[in-house]
């Protein structure tokens, strides 16, 4: 891996990966001011931040404009980039195999990588992040009847994703996008929309390209997961549905914002909702938001994504940022996708709980302990491991707390179960008192608070 900057607050951190590096593997530059190496952060083709370093607001709009790939070391929190462990950079930087490769792609196309080793490095990485920011993640594999176009469907592929997509190339028959933030149907629209190209533009037949779509499910682990995609590679791939238009709804919804209008925009933040009205427009056949209020713009260039409905086809949108300006607080819209409209319609949302916060859960027969993961003044939804067979509308008692000092215990009753192998995630109603009520209520908006504080 050439020219790559390691930015840092700890030597110790920096010493230990150096000294584990294999000769001329890679050139590197070490600083502990990201400020003062800041005009010359776009000459290099890798961004390594060790934990250590705390980055400003203005650090972050930099590193986000600029078209290097960023790792953090051990620093999940971060939502630009990705996160590895020391071993896992150690790996980049020392397998040739593993580094980012520009086949001429354009120069904001996503990232490309080889070895599936590392690919399925990469997949534990983003099942857990997005297990912690319960996100959907989907990985589409593909397979190729004729290699002769290979090349120029990656180039053409790799310029159509976002920047925290990757596309991940086995041979010159088989390669994979790896998709955050995206759900089932959202890939198979996105492929849809992709495959088309090759009709189109390249000449061969649709039917020479077939896929596999793999969606993570959050009661799985990630070992898994990482099975499924192990078993996809040599299993069966389908012929990609190119009977449908799914440029229909698109356009429709295009249309509908051919003069500039307001409209109300949503998005979700740790269990926090925040929605206002902004102007949307058609310019130049994008679709643009403008005058985006500071902790929405905030929330949005974290999750790179935002929703709104729409009326022409009464239906809820996802969008992707396409691209996003934080100092004129507007974003360019791409990749547009329908989902279920109870995103927006319901006002109530669960704080997710980051921290280790423990709940025993009993009743005449039982008692076992869950952890806490998403909490309301109605509801919790736990994490439990082992082999309870649970059922919907038992009742039982909780006792957890808050703060680590005030102890709340209610009545209980189960709504809805998620059964995994070895690991169950259950969602309880519940019932407190007055007084419980008023201190979970402070608790949440403590952390809502925290959380705006954060994102400004």
């Amino acid at each position: 891996m050439k020219n790559t900057i390691i930015i840092h607050n700890n030597w110790k951190v920096v010493t230990n990966i150096l000294s584990k590096i294999e000769e001329n593997q890679a050139d590197i530059c070490i600083t502990t001011n990201l400020e003062k190496n800041i005009l010359s952060l776009d000459k290099f083709e890798l961004i390594i931040i060790d934990s250590s370093y705390s980055l400003e607001d203005k650090d972050i709009h930099t590193l986000t404009q600029l078209n290097v790939d960023i790792i953090f070391i051990n620093n999940a929190t971060q939502n630009i980039g990705k996160n590895f462990t020391e071993s896992e950079i150690l790996n980049l930087l020392n397998n040739q195999r593993a580094k980012v490769e520009s086949q001429k792609t354009p120069t904001k196309s996503a990232n490309i990588f080889r070895d599936f080793d590392s690919f399925k490095s990469s997949i534990t990485q983003e099942v857990r992040r997005a297990k912690r920011y319960r996100y959907p993640f989907v990985v589409v594999m593909f397979e190729l009847d004729n290699s002769k176009y290979h090349q120029e469907i990656i180039e053409y592929f790799s310029s159509k994703i976002r920047e925290f997509d990757s596309l991940w190339i086995y041979d010159k028959n088989h390669f994979s996008m790896m998709l955050p933030h995206t759900g089932w149907n959202g890939a198979e629209i996105l492929t849809n929309r992709l495959t088309s190209f090759i009709t189109q533009e390249v000449g061969t037949e649709v039917s020479s390209l077939k896929n596999v779509i793999i969606s993570f499910k959050r009661i799985e682990q990630d070992k898994d997961f990482i099975l499924r995609v192990e078993s996809a590679l040599h299993g069966t791939y389908y012929a990609i549905n190119n009977m449908v238009d799914v440029n229909i709804w698109k356009d429709e919804l295009l249309s509908e914002f051919t003069d500039a209008k307001t409209i109300r925009v949503f998005n979700k933040y740790k269990g926090l909702l925040v929605s206002h009205d902004f102007d949307i427009f058609l310019s130049d056949d994008k679709l643009h938001l403008n005058n985006i209020r500071a902790i929405q713009l905030s929330i949005i260039n974290n999750e790179k994504a935002t929703y709104f409905h729409s009326k022409t086809l009464n239906k809820t949108i996802r969008a992707g940022v396409q691209t996003i300006d934080l100092d004129k607080s507007s974003v360019t819209l791409a990749q547009f996708e329908i989902i279920d409209s109870e995103f927006i319609k319901s006002t109530t949302t669960k704080l997710l709980i980051e921290e280790d916060m423990k709940v025993l859960i009993s009743n005449q027969s039982n008692q076992f302990t869950a952890e806490i993961i998403e909490m309301s003044l109605d509801e919790l939804s736990v994490e439990f491991k082992g082999n309870y067979s649970f059922e919907a509308n038992i009742e039982f008692q909780l006792e957890f707390e808050i703060n680590n000092s005030y102890k709340i215990k209610t009545d209980a009753k189960i709504i809805s179960i998620e059964k995994g192998s070895d690991i169950s995630y259950i969602e309880f109603y519940i019932s407190t008192s007055i007084n419980d009520n008023m201190k979970m209520s402070e608790f949440i908006s403590q952390k809502q608070i925290q959380f705006i504080k954060e994102l400004r």
